[in-house]
């Protein structure tokens, strides 16, 4: 019997400690929603492209620079520039040089799914504005967010491939 009672106690006390521990980070996991991660301002730390091969692309070249910007109210902004622009070529603001994809709109988040979806308000290529996406994104580290598209995009010249952006929060 007092083997028995001792393992009810130790069994309950484990009980009890799991209770106490799953309700305390309960409320951590709460708080830190991707809804809340988001926001703010992200630095492009990385980009690839990914064939449905598996051969890795970087169609930005190196040094590119780029930008994603997440409001608590629901507006993106995100900038992408290679970094081999001509500084030549035109002087003319309405003529953009080289590689570069520019957009703004807004966005929803899906917390359970850990997507984002956004709507492009105006981009700078044409046949994209008015066209919504939705974006696999994860937070490896504290300060670290990185996004895959759920789907593949089409490139005219290599086709079908996935990007893979990683970006650092702005400090």
């Amino acid at each position: 019997m007092k083997h028995f009672d001792t393992l009810s106690r130790t069994a309950l006390a484990f009980l009890y400690l799991g209770i106490v521990l799953f309700t305390g980070n309960a409320g951590f996991d709460q708080q830190r929603t991707v809804k809340r991660l988001i926001v703010g301002t992200w630095e492009l730390d990385s980009v690839y492209g990914q064939t449905l091969g598996g051969t890795k692309r970087e169609p930005w070249g190196w040094g590119v620079k780029g930008q994603a910007m997440f409001d608590s109210k629901g507006r993106i902004s995100f900038q992408i520039f290679a970094a081999d622009r001509s500084k030549t070529a035109s002087n003319n603001p309405r003529d953009p040089v080289g590689q570069a994809n520019c957009y703004f709109g807004t966005y929803t988040i899906d917390d359970v799914a850990k997507t984002v979806t956004f709507h492009i308000e105006r981009c700078t290529l044409p046949q994209w504005n008015g066209n919504d996406g939705t974006l696999h994104i994860a937070f490896p580290k504290e300060n670290e967010l990185n996004i895959t598209p759920t789907k593949p995009i089409q490139d005219p010249s290599s086709g079908l491939f996935v990007p893979h952006l990683s970006f650092r929060r702005a400090m």
